[in-house]
């Protein structure tokens, strides 16, 4: 389902999404979030105000809402203007324009997918919602939510029932989804100990694990994740693979955050702002989040393992420099080659190396490929140069590591379908260019040696 940017130009589509929500005046939070999240997933955020707000990264100073007459003016302009894909709601302050909304989803957007954030209170503890609000949320929306996606206290409220551990998050989705919810995603983010999520649906309870990157609580999580499952669910994406790659891209959101005098901010997009005084040498390449074929999300999948890959046009992303290492292995005269077994430069001959991976050194990574390719066990080596290459993978940097001792018998592995040991004037051209330079440089050091 598409919304498009009219009939003057039928070449023209672009999907449009209903956000409906409070501003925030940090950009962190409420409307703000909601559209870039939006953004982030290739779709167009249209808004309609319900509150605004006086907050920073720090937390609520005050809000005032919008008359519900206005928020229904806002929505129905938007409706007019063209077909929405999905709704997405949060910060409602009233019950008077839960009803609103309501009546409009019934009316007007019925059969259309709609994320309901049950926003009753701010990430601080202010609340956001006037006498009755809980009450017409569970009574009015719940029941039309394609998602509801509550946090623990949330969750607590609409369910009526204690949530502190999992076994309660289970049951209050389920009490959830009983008012009505086709889903519900019960966020866990304030669980002790390690957080995790659980979708509750009318099949067994799915659990997503996290990681807990930050101890304090980060500005704007739960707009961002309703944000981004509702944009995925605007092009038919399941409710599971939605949530899955929302929760995604709000873990690469939390790895860009940033800190402000008052709290911390998500990083919706890459930043673009001036390079540190100081640079950080570990953070040696960036994690690209969408696809530059096509804008779409680029996702790490299992068959993949750990290159990113898009699944709508299907480019699969190489890091570019490639962070690589080659690795000479030297016995009696003889260098150990590996015969590749997957294109680039398939049956040909190369040295046995590899790419690094995400928080990876180059000891570690030489040692993990001469294990996988050959068999054996690098016990002492040291750096030998550093090389330049163009490869069917792109621009590639390779650090060449000299294996001065290893253990265990060779066997082709992995990406070698074969051993060759070959005497350094006895072998021929290799897959790539920097390989020979590589090994001709090494046959001057040797005989230099003798």
């Amino acid at each position: 389902m598409a919304g498009t940017t009219g009939d003057r130009d039928s070449g023209s589509h672009r999907i449009v999404i209903l956000l409906v929500g409070g501003t925030d005046p940090s950009g962190g939070a409420g409307l703000a979030a909601d559209i870039k999240a939006a953004a982030a997933m290739g779709v167009h955020g249209s808004i309609a105000v319900t509150a605004v707000t006086v907050q920073n990264s720090g937390g609520v100073r005050s809000w005032f809402s919008v008359s519900p007459e206005e928020v229904a003016s806002q929505i129905e302009a938007v409706c007019d203007d063209g077909p929405i894909g999905a709704i997405k709601s949060g910060m409602l302050a009233s019950p008077d324009t839960v009803k609103v909304l309501s009546d409009i989803l019934k009316n007007r957007l019925d059969g259309i997918p709609y994320v309901l954030d049950p926003v009753l209170e701010a990430g601080s503890g202010a609340s956001l919602g006037t006498k009755g609000l809980m009450d017409a949320v569970r009574k009015l929306l719940v029941p039309l939510a394609s998602v509801c996606t509550p946090n623990l206290d949330e969750a607590s409220k609409l369910a009526g029932i204690p949530v502190t551990n999992r076994q309660q998050m289970i049951d209050a989705g389920r009490i959830i989804q009983k008012l009505g919810a086709r889903t519900v995603l019960v966020k866990g983010g304030h669980l002790s100990g390690e957080p995790a999520d659980v979708l509750i649906s009318d099949r067994e309870p799915i659990w997503f694990p996290g990681t807990r990157i930050l101890p304090e609580t980060v500005h704007g999580t739960g707009c961002t994740l309703a944000s981004s499952i509702a944009a995925l669910m605007t092009v038919d994406v399941d409710t599971e693979a939605a949530v899955e790659s929302a929760l995604l891209y709000l873990k690469q959101t939390l790895g860009d955050r940033f800190t402000r005098k008052s709290g911390v901010l998500l990083g919706h997009f890459p930043s673009r702002g001036p390079l540190p005084d100081h640079a950080n040498g570990e953070a040696f390449y960036g994690i690209p989040r969408f696809c530059s074929r096509c804008s779409g999300q680029l996702m790490i999948t299992e068959a993949l393992q750990s290159h990113l890959h898009c699944p709508t046009c299907g480019l699969v992303h190489y890091r570019n420099p490639l962070p690589a290492v080659t690795l000479l292995v030297s016995s009696d005269d003889r260098i150990l080659l590996v015969k590749r077994s997957r294109p680039p430069c398939a049956g040909q001959l190369s040295l046995p190396g590899g790419f690094l991976e995400h928080g990876e050194t180059i000891l570690e990574c030489g040692k993990r490929e001469l294990k996988e390719e050959t068999g054996i066990d690098a016990e002492d080596c040291r750096l030998f140069s550093v090389e330049t290459d163009n490869t069917g993978y792109g621009g590639v940097m390779l650090a060449v590591l000299e294996i001065l001792s290893w253990t265990g018998v060779p066997e082709a592995g992995d990406d070698a379908s074969e051993i060759v040991w070959k005497p350094i004037s006895e072998i021929p051209d290799l897959a790539f260019s920097a390989h020979n330079r590589i090994l001709r440089r090494f046959a001057k050091k040797c005989s230099m040696e003798k």
